[in-house]
């Protein structure tokens, strides 16, 4: 992966979804989205990839996210 193939997002996008991110209750998932605000549509794409992987380690249904799913 080249940081080439990553496009950013303007800075008032990534205030917008701080304020968002602010709002949410749970700390560990706060400190996640926070890590993840800004990051290009493939890296995004990688980080459902992970985190199904994730899921299906616990025993969880993996999410379909292909479908428009949010």
């Amino acid at each position: 992966m080249d940081s080439e193939d990553f496009t950013y997002l303007p800075d008032a996008v990534i205030d917008a979804d701080g304020s968002l991110v602010e709002q949410l209750n749970n700390g560990a998932l706060r400190k996640l989205v926070r890590t993840a605000a800004g990051l290009s549509m493939e890296a995004q794409h990688y980080l459902a990839v992970l985190a199904n992987r994730l899921r299906a380690s616990e025993g969880l249904h993996a999410r379909n996210y292909a479908d428009g799913e949010k």
